[in-house]
């Protein structure tokens, strides 16, 4: 069994290093792909001739969307930046050592690291990416010698379970009032998360995919041959993670973690306040102070703190965690200024995906845009009693092309949900089933690999062959898991 895995791991890694393009060429070639299948399908305005509608495809759809992920790409470098700043203080570079140590052997630690961002990912999405990447290199830290680029597949692998956990765009959309499905009357409700995310059916989906599946499998493709294996030398890492301590300016040096505050005699007015340990704690307490006071107010307007949770507070949260556990200000810069290295690969991405997005969502007047014509074509052909099925399968194939949960649900959503109101399938069994095939084929699309490839320092070939047989086996358990299970 564990050789049959292992070569079948090895053929897959094979062909996506020899056929997958770089992360960006992937993401110029999809655009092209979308655009030549959009100009193909989706009818252009009355009068308009070919050429015309090339143009009104490029300008109202590629061009229109191209900067539609701005607030989300600064959003995503943030979690990225605070995040990576957070894990060079002393606190977190402890827990993560403690974590990294319990395994004995590099297939048991090969077989944890996707547990770890699978916890985080049901979390937050945005914390798992985050904690996945840097486990994944406390790991190779702690254990030299250990295959990297698998250890790193298992940390993205984790974020396979994400759109089933607490901070779910789908689920949450279902749950808010006036979401734009009952703007169109195609709700007349909301449907709250006991009805989604903390069922039968997702959370025995998290169980079985996340923390029993995903282990088993990267022990089994983790390479017994040393010569098949690529450790990678911790010094490569530019950014200490074992303790948090950075080279600064001048022969200086700060210390991640409640950093040394001695400064010499003469120092300036100006270097005392950026080693000022009272100033750098006030702040990161202020600013915690501020998070708990967020989510409490949520609680006493009826909002639990996990359906609270978004993008904004977690950077929020990690900013003045960060702050706080760095100590000075000066040490914290220095960490931002190092973690900014990480993220030029959502600045100059981000946007294609964007234009994607936009090509996708084209519609001229009284035209169907290409990925409602997608779901259509999938929901058309599911036979009675697939729908969710199906459903999965759909969400799935139209994440190549719009990989954002909330950004897909607002295209394929309204299909989806007529389709089950019209076949008597259960509307929040369509939407979970929505929410899994959103996150599933993320294993073969780099866009959300991207800030983790940055700070492991590998590209999307070095990770993908492995990510093919979590999207395989995922596939069959959720898929089978989303029509049986009970809700």
């Amino acid at each position: 069994m564990t050789n049959a895995i292992r070569q079948a791991a090895e053929r897959s890694s094979k062909l996506v290093e020899q056929y997958l393009p770089d992360a960006f060429l992937f993401a110029i070639i999809l655009t092209g792909v979308a655009f030549v299948l959009a100009l193909v399908s989706v009818a252009p305005a009355e009068g308009v001739g070919v050429v015309g509608h090339a143009g009104n495809l490029l300008i109202d759809g590629w061009y229109g969307g191209f900067w539609n992920l701005l607030s989300f790409g600064m959003q995503m470098t943030l979690i990225l930046m605070t995040g990576y700043a957070l894990a060079q203080t002393k606190p977190v570079d402890w827990l993560l050592t403690r974590l990294a140590g319990v395994p004995n052997t590099e297939r048991g630690a090969a077989a944890m690291v996707p547990v770890v961002a699978a916890a985080a990912s049901f979390v937050h999405w945005g914390l798992g990416l985050v904690v996945g990447a840097l486990f994944a290199r406390k790991i190779a830290t702690e254990m030299r010698g250990i295959d990297f680029p698998i250890v790193v597949a298992g940390a993205y692998s984790g974020f396979v379970v994400w759109h089933g956990g607490l901070a779910g765009s789908i689920p949450l959309l279902l749950n808010t009032e006036g979401n734009f499905l009952i703007e169109a009357g195609i709700l007349d409700t909301t449907f709250g998360t006991g009805g989604t995310i903390f069922t039968v059916a997702n959370l025995v989906l998290v169980v079985a995919v996340g923390f029993l599946f995903l282990p088993a499998l990267f022990a089994l493709m983790y390479p017994t041959d040393d010569a098949k294996k690529t450790p990678i030398d911790p010094a490569a890492f530019e950014t200490a993670t074992d303790g948090g301590e950075q080279a600064t300016g001048g022969g200086e040096q700060a210390t991640g973690g409640w950093a040394s505050t001695a400064v010499p005699d003469d120092a300036s007015l100006a270097t005392r306040i950026e080693h000022s340990l009272g100033i750098g704690v006030a702040i990161g307490v202020v600013g915690l102070l501020a998070v708990a006071l967020y989510f409490w107010e949520g609680v006493q307007n009826g909002t639990m703190p996990w359906n609270n949770l978004n993008l904004n507070i977690v950077n929020f949260g990690f900013l003045f965690l960060g702050l706080l556990f760095h100590g000075t200000p000066k040490a914290y810069i220095e960490a931002v200024v190092e973690a900014v290295e990480n993220v030029w690969g959502i600045i100059l991405q981000f946007p294609f995906y964007a234009g994607i997005m936009g090509i996708m969502a084209y519609a001229p007047e009284g035209s169907v845009s290409l990925a409602t014509q997608i779901a259509q074509g999938m929901v058309a052909v599911a036979p009675d009693g697939t729908l969710p099925a199906f459903a999965f399968f759909t969400a799935g194939l139209v994440n190549f092309f719009v990989p954002s949960g909330g950004g897909e649900w607002a295209v394929i959503g309204e299909t989806l949900v007529t389709a089950a109101k019209a076949s008597g399938e259960s509307i929040p069994r369509v939407a979970v089933a929505a929410s899994w095939g959103d996150a599933w084929t993320n294993m073969i699309q780099p866009f959300w690999a991207i800030p983790l490839l940055s700070i492991s320092g590998l590209s999307v070939r070095d990770i993908m062959g492995y990510c093919v047989m979590v999207l395989l086996g995922a596939g069959v358990l959720v898929a089978v898991g989303i029509s049986v299970l009970p809700m």
